[in-house]
């Protein structure tokens, strides 16, 4: 029924409900059920605000009327990740519509064609949009991941010259091993007093000292403190609270009514401290000491790199847009590597034959890594860590909005202002994507030469013998657009071999000395909805010495 049929229609209904004496409140009353009714039958099975799209109607995702999803979304939201496969599945569709108050009207893509479109071919015309920066920036600010245009080149043309072959050379020579090294001294004790420890915390306490010491200055040394890591119980909170807003459309109202508004407001203050902390001691620091610090090559960090930046009238970046850089970079740096290392041993733990394959290969080296060690002789470490990657990336989903109207690949018409939602959890689990194993984990799928076995479904862990001189194939690469765990497009991750070298120089060094099993009695992992991908619980592990 037309817009113009409902008025005709409801301006009926008034004159005879009104017909005759009525007091204020009740026409009050009757104005309000005609608004309703009104509403109801104009938007019938979508949320207020969106267009009727006739277009779309075989792959929406069913509504209720004015809501639209939201009611759905709400509903699962602790497992929305989950939800979205199901669907995908369901529906026998890589296209989804929904409409969700506050987004108005999404299209979820769930595949390599429709996300290289998306990503690449018309990237300048699928931005973060106010509605991601507004939810995101009492956290993110307008730094990298929460930008557009030209702040966001800006963030991404500064950062690029940090990493380099040289920089890796020295980080796996210095910080990554130190690191490893402390970490092998905690994972000792516990093996000595045979007490359980939480593997993620652990993780995440490494990354967090190194990044921020490579990146800032800041010797946080949270591996060598006992008790709570306050900077990283503080940040998890404030990443976790900040994802949790784009399922509920009504936070800026509902956090007000808890103390979720003044946690959240806490939890900033602790991070702010060690970001303003970080800026206030460089801007301090003299020549000398700086010559000091970045050592005989004179190594820039972020920090420095993004305080001499000058824009074409000269101005330098505020305290608060370089708190905006650190708490960016430390999201990207911290929380990526310690969860997917979280998850990757989650499932050799589950998989003796992966476990043994990587005690095989990791044996046969040297004790100290190198670069040629973990970029050559660590193939099978490599694989296991991106099938980590496929199936639990460190961002799981991503949000977009068309500036300007489009049409997808495959021939679904984006009008300018619809949101384009893509998950990358979803896509690592689409067997239309990955093959009929796409749920399995399975790191053999990663080398050349498997594409047949891939494409049958009988493809296997294969475990070689103790005495078997075996080289593992070489390690193929996959596209971007399929395998997106590290971003794709002008928005690839920057630090994807930062990230990669740090995890296989952590998996060498722990995994020639410790063996990890999970401490019976605990749920299986499940991932908190959060902005990144933890495990909602921590992961216990038992800790033994290997040699």
């Amino acid at each position: 029924m037309s817009t113009s049929a409902l008025t005709t229609l409801l301006l009926v209904l008034k004159d005879r409900i009104l017909k005759g004496p009525k007091t204020k409140s009740q026409k009050a009353g009757f104005f309000a059920l005609l608004s309703f009714l009104f509403l109801v039958l104009k938007y019938p099975n979508r949320a207020i605000g969106t267009r009727a799209r006739p277009d779309l109607e075989d792959i929406a995702w069913g509504g209720m009327p004015i809501i639209g999803n939201t009611y759905t979304i709400l509903k699962n939201r602790n497992k929305f990740l989950q939800s979205i496969v199901e669907n995908f599945e369901k529906m026998d569709t890589n296209v989804m519509s929904t409409t969700v108050l506050g987004l108005g009207r999404v299209i979820a893509i769930n595949d390599p064609v429709n996300l290289e479109h998306i990503m690449k071919t018309n990237f300048e015309n699928y931005e973060k949009g106010y509605i991601l920066n507004s939810t995101m920036s009492q956290v993110l600010g307008n730094g990298i991941f929460n930008s557009d245009g030209s702040l966001w080149k800006m963030h991404r043309k500064t950062a690029s010259h940090v990493f380099s072959t040289k920089i890796y050379r020295a980080l796996i020579d210095g910080a990554f091993t130190d690191h490893s090294l402390q970490l092998c001294a905690v994972l000792d004790r516990a093996a000595q007093a045979s007490k359980p420890v939480d593997l993620q915390a652990l993780f995440l306490r490494l990354t967090l000292d190194a990044f921020a010491k490579l990146s800032f200055g800041l010797e946080i040394d949270s591996l060598g403190k006992e008790g709570q890591d306050n900077f990283g119980s503080s940040f998890d909170y404030a990443v976790v609270a900040t994802d949790e807003r784009f399922m509920n459309p009504f936070w800026r109202v509902t956090e007000h009514l808890t103390t979720k508004a003044s946690n959240m407001k806490k939890a900033v203050q602790v991070v702010d401290s060690y970001a303003y902390n970080a800026i206030k001691g460089r801007r301090s620091e003299t020549a000398a000491q700086a010559q000091v610090r970045q050592g005989p090559s004179g190594r820039e960090d972020l920090l420095d790199l993004f305080m001499k930046w000058r824009d074409e009238d000269g101005r330098a970046l505020s305290d608060v847009e370089l708190r905006d850089v650190f708490i960016n970079f430390i999201i990207a740096g911290r929380d990526t590597t310690a969860q997917a290392l979280s998850w990757m041993y989650y499932e050799v733990m589950k998989n003796p034959a992966v476990e043994k394959n990587i005690w095989q290969e990791v044996d046969k080296l040297d004790e100290r890594p190198t670069y040629e060690m973990l970029t050559k002789d660590m193939r099978y470490s490599n694989a296991v860590f991106l099938e980590a990657l496929r199936l639990y990336p460190p961002v799981p989903r991503n949000l977009k909005t068309a500036v300007a109207d489009d049409v997808l690949p495959c021939g679904i018409k984006v009008q300018g202002g619809d949101r384009i939602m893509f998950s990358t959890y979803a896509i690592g689990r689409n067997k239309k994507v990955w093959g009929p194993q796409a749920l399995e984990f399975l790191p053999e799928r990663w080398f050349e030469g498997n594409s047949l076995e891939i494409e049958k479904g009988t493809l296997k862990n294969n475990t070689h013998s103790e005495t078997e001189d075996h080289t593992w194939p070489k390690v193929r690469k996959e596209s971007s657009f399929k395998f997106s765990s590290f971003n794709a497009g002008p928005r690839i991750c920057l630090g994807q071999t930062f990230a990669t070298l740090e995890a296989l120089t952590v998996i060498m060094m722990i995994s020639s000395k410790f063996k990890f099993e999970l401490v019976s009695g605990q749920d299986e992992p499940e991932p908190v909805p959060s902005l990144t991908l933890p495990m909602k619980k921590p992961l216990l592990v038992n800790v033994h010495r290997r040699r």
